[in-house]
């Protein structure tokens, strides 16, 4: 396994990052989107999924990710053997706040398709080739730009963002908290994925303490790690009653091993998950 992550920032503890990622063998990461990410593959291919869509980036393609989600990144690298290298940039609202106010700014309303996308493919664009070329000459020759470069470069990148598809001005500048979203329709579409407290309660638009109190309350005095833990077991029992075997099972449902899975699940029923198939009614 060979893979490579650098990174560039403006100041130690800013979050405006520039990225390069390199690999010769197909990694998968899996992990929250916490800031708005633009990001660009220079060889090989990036597989973006969410539970909404799945959308390839191939080479000289760009992508743009809206925070606030999980998303599963599959880093292949071409056919010929060229190992995958990317360069992923994420711009905060601060900093989008800062150059608000140095641009006009020209809002366009939002399709419903684009309302409810997580991410936004950018096909190949001499705007986008120029932006990420010279920023790979940072990383290849091992030189740190200034932190006035670095800026330069992600108003840059705003800018091309909003020349390719200037829709994005009401995503990019839309600084307006979060609504709390629906509890219990958030936890049934992502029991299985594997969050921390803080970062459920980040994705529903609540502090940790407001969290723990709604979802008591949504949940009848439930835990979230005990419904959690139920939630999956109950899915577990409806795929292994329909075949699929226990050791596919624990993966699809959230857990990260099969032994925690097997001792779980027979506390829950009773039974182990290879006598599954045999239960009729529990």
């Amino acid at each position: 396994y060979n893979s490579n992550m650098a990174k560039f920032k403006i100041n130690e503890g800013n979050v405006e990052n520039f990225f390069c990622c390199t690999t010769i063998f197909d990694r998968i990461c899996e992990g929250v989107v916490d800031e708005h990410m633009l990001g660009f593959v220079l060889s090989g291919e990036l597989t973006l999924q969410t539970k909404e869509k799945k959308v390839n980036i191939r080479n000289g393609e760009a992508v743009f990710i809206r925070p606030n989600h999980l998303v599963t990144k599959l880093k292949q690298p071409a056919k010929n053997g060229q190992p995958f290298k990317g360069l992923f940039l994420r711009i905060n609202v601060p900093f989008l706040k800062s150059i608000s106010k140095q641009i006009v700014l020209h809002i366009h309303p939002l399709s419903d398709s684009l309302s409810n996308s997580l991410h936004f493919y950018l096909p190949q664009h001499p705007f986008l080739t120029g932006l990420f070329q010279s920023l790979d000459a940072y990383f290849t020759t091992g030189q740190l730009p200034s932190p006035t470069i670095i800026e330069t470069k992600l108003k840059e990148a705003v800018l091309v963002l909003l020349e390719l598809k200037p829709q994005l001005a009401g995503v990019l500048f839309d600084f307006e908290e979060p609504w709390k979203i629906d509890l219990r329709e958030f936890m049934n579409r992502n029991y299985t994925c594997d969050l921390t407290l803080e970062q459920l309660a980040h994705y529903t638009g609540r502090s940790l303490s407001v969290f723990k109190r709604d979802f008591a309350d949504t949940f009848e005095g439930e835990t979230p790690a005990r419904w959690i833990i139920r939630r999956r077991l109950e899915e577990a029992m409806i795929l292994l009653k329909k075949g699929v075997p226990a050791s596919s099972v624990y993966l699809k449902v959230g857990f990260k091993n099969l032994s925690h899975f097997s001792t779980a699940f027979k506390r829950q029923f009773g039974i182990l998950p290879t006598q599954a198939k045999s239960i009729q009614n529990l």
